[in-house]
């Protein structure tokens, strides 16, 4: 993997800092970069603390000074990766355009998510404090409330087309679904074929979802007219 593709997005608050704010914040970033970076080499269990330690340059004493516990660390990363990606989301270029338009930049939106390395983490945790004791406790996150907020985010995107809530709840779920299973597929085999045919197909069919107004959820209209 590059460099590039490793890199750990930040969110767009960190200005007008004092200098020892800003030393503490890289090093805050630098461990985060690290066990994604190991989560991405060599799975969950490969971010061990003294891992951790290492490849972020400091002690273990100094990664607990910033964040306390591994569960903190994990947790943390957890909560920037939605924070990344609903910033994604709530770029004002995904409000502009027809609807066809404001679909494609939305598939595209939440694919750049699930491919990034940083979701790999993700998931990576989540599965990791479900299937035993290892790995964060979840209390402080929750995942309805995250797909809540990406739910509002949406009906945000396209409010000048009449969209009814279930319907917006039903795409929301086909899209994540549909790329969550694409991404597993791409971890078990990178080089798979039709990455480009089948983002297309998953672009037509969620134009035809929302555009269908045969459906129980309801009729819908745009202010505009369909596009």
């Amino acid at each position: 993997m590059s460099v590039a593709a490793l890199t750990v997005s930040k969110p767009a608050h960190e200005t007008s800092l004092g200098h020892q704010a800003r030393k503490a914040l890289a090093t805050r970033e630098r461990i985060l970069q690290a066990v994604v970076e190991l989560i991405n080499e060599s799975g969950f269990s490969g971010a061990t603390s003294g891992q951790i330690a290492r490849r972020a340059g400091i002690t273990w004493g100094a990664v607990q000074h910033h964040f306390g516990t591994k569960d903190d660390i994990l947790l943390a990363i957890i909560e920037r990766s939605q924070q990344v990606y609903l910033d994604q989301l709530q770029s004002a270029q995904l409000a502009k355009g027809p609807l066809s338009q404001r679909i494609d930049h939305f598939v595209d939106a939440v694919w750049e998510h699930y491919r990034s390395d940083l979701y790999f983490a993700f998931s990576e945790i989540m599965r990791a404090s479900r299937m035993s004791a290892i790995g964060p406790s979840l209390s402080a996150f929750s995942i309805s409330e995250e797909q809540e907020k990406h739910i509002q985010i949406m009906a945000s995107m396209f409010a000048d087309y009449a969209i009814p809530s279930q319907r917006l709840k039903e795409c929301f779920r086909f899209v994540h679904r549909f790329l969550a299973g694409f991404a597993l597929d791409r971890i078990m085999e990178p080089s798979a074929p039709y990455e480009t045919i089948h983002i297309k197909r998953l672009k037509d069919e969620l134009l035809q979802l929302v555009s269908d107004k045969g459906s129980d959820t309801g009729d819908y209209h745009t202010t505009g007219g369909l596009k």
